[in-house]
């Protein structure tokens, strides 16, 4: 047989100008509309077309399309484009659910936050792929948390593409070392404005959105709180998740966090810091990367860590992040066997050592960490391990989505200093367990 060459096997496209308005609308009209033009989506003469949509890496581009190339090579009787999301994750879920629900069949491997396996799996809008990907051997090498939202009920739902971990940032030219607590930090950040007027201490993501979520788990455990009981029940309103979301609304109303913070997302965050304005930052490890960039004002200048806690005995735990693949529900069988040989191909050892040292994505795979190659190449990556390994996820339900939307409005409403945390969090545990009550 002869091989299809590259350029034809796997090729890039802009997504169309209906998928555009999808992104910008996320309307089931417009969706519905793109669906019908394509009404024969998986095939290209004698060879099947693979649809991957994922959001953009943030950086040269050239490693990526190369792996993609390994790719097409060794199966050149498929096509796979790929086609570029938004990388806003609220208006990604969005333009998803509104696809899935609608029974779309355009597009075979999506991206999923961490957060939105369990709801989709559960919803029926992505495949079990576990006769192509045996559940036992992703446990087998996969960090725990990874294995935990990959493989649910003894099928494999998804394959973390990379992994995420809450970090502080913070500059090496301004402190002799970074503060474990939380006082150490604002204490740091007084010294430092004092030396250098203008600066700005801490940036975070406010905004109301998963990230803001994010921020407050992270608080609420570095003050000894935990959100979920034993029996599974969500618990907010404790004394230690109020103490966790005042420390958040402290950080602005003393100016230790500046009042930008509370509409920031992780790209304002870092664009920010890596300005050179500012002492630290909470932020996920792709932000390493691009602050050594040539030409970054703070290259050389920063280093990563555990995020402070309240007494510093034990670190502070960063959120559990990620995005994973998964497949369509809704191709065909045979589309469905040649997405999970793409996504194999784009979680394997050697594309995860790729992404690590290439955009600085944390693989999931644990024996990465200690792979040579990752730590003469990335070794900030390799260093990770034990973070990556305390990581805590988020509640694991696929109700989630459901609860966050209303867990954010409390949380903004209190760091923006609407109503107390002790409020916030009342009227958050009231509405929750109300949801909960309800749910099948």
């Amino acid at each position: 047989m002869r091989r299809t060459p590259p350029s034809r096997a796997v090729r890039a496209r802009p997504a169309s100008a209906a998928a555009a308005l999808a992104l910008a609308l996320t309307t089931t009209l417009v969706l519905a509309t793109a669906a019908c033009r394509r009404a024969s989506p998986g095939e290209v003469g004698a060879r099947t077309r693979i649809v991957l949509r994922h959001q953009p890496l943030w950086g040269d581009p050239a490693p990526f399309r190369a792996l993609l190339a390994e790719f097409g090579r060794a199966h050149p009787e498929l096509d796979v484009v790929t086609e570029l999301l938004p990388n806003d994750s609220d208006l990604l879920r969005q333009l998803y659910v509104t696809a899935l629900d609608g029974g779309d069949a355009s597009f075979d491997v999506l991206v999923l936050d961490v957060i939105w396996v369990a709801e989709f799996a559960r919803a029926g809008w992505i495949a079990d792929l576990s006769d192509d990907l045996p559940p036992a051997e992703l446990r087998a090498t996969l960090l725990p948390g990874p294995a935990a939202v990959a493989v649910q009920d003894g099928h494999t739902w998804a394959v973390p593409w990379y992994i995420d971990v809450g970090l502080l940032y913070y500059r090496t030219d301004l402190m002799a070392a970074p503060p474990r607590t939380y006082a150490a930090l604002a204490s740091t950040i007084r010294e430092v404005q004092r030396a250098h007027p203008g600066m700005l201490g801490y940036l975070w993501q406010g905004r109301q959105y998963e990230g803001l979520s994010c921020n407050a788990f992270e608080s609420i455990w570095g003050h000894g709180g935990e959100v979920l009981a034993p029996d599974g029940r969500l618990v907010l309103d404790s004394p230690e998740a109020r103490a966790g979301l005042a420390w958040l609304r402290t950080l602005v109303a003393e100016g230790l966090s500046p009042s930008s913070v509370l509409s920031a997302g992780e790209e304002d965050a870092r664009r920010l810091f890596q300005s050179g304005r500012a002492v630290f930052m909470r932020n996920w490890p792709y932000a390493s990367g691009l602050l050594e960039q040539p030409g970054s004002p703070v290259r050389g200048r920063v280093g990563m860590t555990t995020l402070p806690s309240l007494d510093g005995v034990r670190p502070g735990a960063g959120t559990l992040g990620g995005w994973f693949l998964a497949v369509n529900a809704q191709v065909s069988p045979a589309r469905r066997h040649a997405a999970a040989r793409l996504i194999a191909h784009l979680t394997s050892p050697e594309a995860a050592l790729l992404m690590a040292t290439a955009y600085a994505r944390n693989p999931a795979r644990r024996a990465l960490y200690a792979d040579p190659r990752l730590r003469a190449q990335a070794p900030f990556i390799a260093d990770l391990l034990p973070l990556v390994e305390a990581a805590r996820p988020r509640p694991p339900t696929p109700y989630y989505n459901l609860l966050a939307d209303t867990l954010q409005g409390e949380l903004s409403g209190a760091v923006i200093g609407l109503r107390s945390p002790g409020r916030a969090l009342s009227r958050s545990q009231q509405q929750i367990d109300h949801l909960l009550a309800g749910s099948p």
